[in-house]
């Protein structure tokens, strides 16, 4: 192995370790924005746009340092393609990092859906008596009181119309 290809490996182990540390970072940070703030979705975007960043920048150094080697590197088949492996590599963790995300703020709402439905004690509003729980829970609804026949409309949480709003469309 020439000294070229030495250095070319020794770049690439250093841009796989950083792969590594960001996203071993992100995990943990992005596990606690999800955990509490996952009613507000700002937080947990910018934290994601912000690891996706480095992750894209770090994929952007691969193609000019194989720009510098190229030269010292003729005759050494195959070194390009680790490089482009390594950046189909990154590109598959940011899609993996996304999905990850979209499952843990789903997986949370769901809790939150889960307590706020539970919790919940519906009357009517004209009589007071016990509204029985629409059908529907992803969206404003009426409901007819069974005591006085008044109708009342019935809002879903935020966190439950938001569990909603993130359910897979059947297709």
């Amino acid at each position: 192995m020439s000294d070229a290809a030495a250095r070319w490996a020794t770049f690439l182990g250093k841009v796989r370790a950083r792969l590594a540390e960001i996203l071993e970072e992100a995990h943990a940070g992005l596990d606690e924005i999800v955990a509490t703030e996952v009613i507000d979705p700002g937080p947990i975007s910018a934290a994601e746009n912000e690891v996706k960043a480095r992750l894209f920048a770090l994929a952007e150094k691969i193609d000019p340092a194989w720009s510098k080697l190229e030269p010292e590197l003729e005759g050494e088949a195959g070194l390009e393609a680790q490089g482009r492996q390594l950046d189909a590599e990154i590109r598959k963790a940011i899609e993996t990092l996304e999905q990850r995300t979209r499952q843990q703020v789903r997986a949370r709402l769901q809790v939150l859906s889960d307590e706020e439905r539970a919790g919940r004690k519906l009357q009517c509003s004209k009589c007071g008596a016990p509204l029985p729980e629409p059908e529907v829970q992803h969206r404003t609804v009426n409901v007819n009181c069974p005591h006085c026949g008044a109708v009342n409309t019935v809002r879903p949480g935020l966190a439950t119309a938001m569990w909603f709003s993130l359910a897979p469309r059947k297709g």
